[in-house]
């Protein structure tokens, strides 16, 4: 009897020495995780790549990476935040641009990118919905039921949050207009905008303002102004020294084409294109995208707009010479 209670005790203590060493393990991997997730999410590391296919190539690879973190750790703060943001500049950077590039020769295809970008958008919302429920238990739905009210428990040291969550919220809007369940979350989108903008508005060197231009540039009938959108893009311009494309493009797509303003349109594409984007090594990638984008709007100004009223005059002359 004692030999084999010796035995269960040995079993005993075989058996805790193993979880012992098993959470042990676990415990390690954690630690790995949060040392080297600083490193691998850096994303000034992606925004001043020279070469933007290289980050298109890279950026999907990472992403699935940090997803696999928050499998593993569904609480894990850093990550959802990085997952929220890096979805967002995937979504952005790459499938609603090629989209734009496309709209002209392949109409398929640009509806979609547009999708699956629309579909990246909600998983970045989702993904930062999650990152601030865990600081702010009870946001999520609250957000939903009483945005206004609920956006104050914010303050200076959620701005970032704010910025992508409710960014990835407001481009998801943007490309399911058709979508009424969508669409009726505008408000939230634009309170969690709203805050951050008061509590840091020159957040990023103006991006918080460049995310306005598209917000405003909705139309009346969801709320937007485009005069509102004018004014956000003077201040983004300023508080970028002129050196963000992105103000330009987004003014020139969200307002100028709305109001059928042909010069406006050509002079910021063109402003765009001007911008010298060593002079800004942390945005060269936004940069260079936005310069690929207004180069091609600029060759389709034609099918964006009708020809000034001079060229058709000019047309009617000749016709009027060649019959007389």
């Amino acid at each position: 009897m004692r030999s084999q209670t010796t035995r269960l005790g040995r079993r005993a203590r075989a058996a805790i020495v193993v979880a012992a060493v098993a959470c042990h393990g676990c415990s390690l991997s954690s630690m790995a995780v949060n040392a080297v997730l600083p490193t691998l999410v850096n994303p000034a590391v992606y925004l001043s790549e020279e070469d933007p296919e290289l980050a298109r190539a890279a950026l999907p690879f990472l992403l699935k990476t940090i997803e696999s973190i928050i499998e593993a750790d569904p609480e894990h703060r850093d990550a959802l935040a990085f997952a929220n943001s890096g979805f967002v500049l995937y979504a952005s950077a790459f499938l609603q641009h090629d989209a734009v590039l496309a709209e002209w020769e392949d109409y398929e295809l640009a509806r979609d990118l547009n999708n699956r970008a629309l579909r990246m958008y909600l998983r970045a919302r989702d993904f930062g919905s999650r990152a601030v429920e865990l600081k702010h238990p009870g946001m999520s739905a609250r957000l939903v039921t009483e945005p206004s009210t609920a956006v104050t428990a914010f303050e200076i040291d959620d701005v970032e949050a704010l910025y992508y969550l409710g960014g990835a919220w407001m481009l998801g809007i943007s490309l399911g207009l058709d979508q009424p369940a969508l669409v009726a979350d505008l408000p939230s989108a634009r309170a969690l905008l709203d805050r951050a903008i008061e509590l840091d508005e020159d957040y990023n060197r103006g991006s918080l303002h460049t995310a306005f231009i598209t917000l405003e540039s909705v139309g009346d009938a969801l709320g937007g102004s485009y005069v509102k959108a004018r004014e956000h893009f003077e201040r983004a311009v300023e508080l970028s020294e002129g050196l963000d494309a992105g103000p330009y493009v987004a003014m020139a797509l969200g307002v100028s084409v709305a109001e059928e303003n042909r010069q406006e349109f050509i002079e910021l594409l063109e402003a765009a294109v001007a911008i010298d984007i060593e002079e800004e090594p942390s945005n060269r990638l936004l940069n260079t995208l936005s310069q690929q984008q207004a180069r091609m709007l600029l060759s389709h100004v034609d099918d964006l707009f009708f020809a000034p009223l001079d060229e058709f005059d000019q047309d009617e002359s000749g016709v009027d010479e060649e019959i007389q």
